[in-house]
């Protein structure tokens, strides 16, 4: 609703500053002229270039951040992955050593003193 309200309000400024900018000017782009275009309509084509210009570069700023983020996404799953075979080889490497007490006749390290 707040939002419906605002556009509202922009609408109305707009329109108002339509009404009092009714002059004509001409336009020059790339050696071929324009003339007669209201001055309104060159500054809301100016505000709204500016719109899709700053929408482009945050566009391809969230892709970067996309790429950036999936990569260490990746690393920290490779990470983990990693964690979990060394876990696991520890826990061959104990059992190994209790095997092998067991097989010398050393007793296992009390460890409640």
């Amino acid at each position: 609703m707040f939002v419906l309200v605002v556009l509202v309000l922009f609408g109305i400024g707009g329109a108002y500053f339509a009404t009092q900018n009714t002059q004509t000017a001409s336009i020059t782009l790339a050696n071929y002229s324009y003339s007669g275009i209201p001055l309104y309509l060159i500054a809301l084509g100016s505000l709204l270039v500016g719109f899709v210009v700053s929408w482009l570069i945050s566009l391809v700023d969230g892709v970067s951040s996309y790429f950036r983020i999936h990569g260490k996404d990746s690393a920290l799953k490779d990470a983990h992955k990693e964690v979990a075979e060394l876990t696991k080889r520890v826990h061959q490497i104990e059992l190994e050593n209790e095997r092998l007490r067991a097989e010398s006749g050393h007793p296992a390290d009390d460890k409640s003193l």
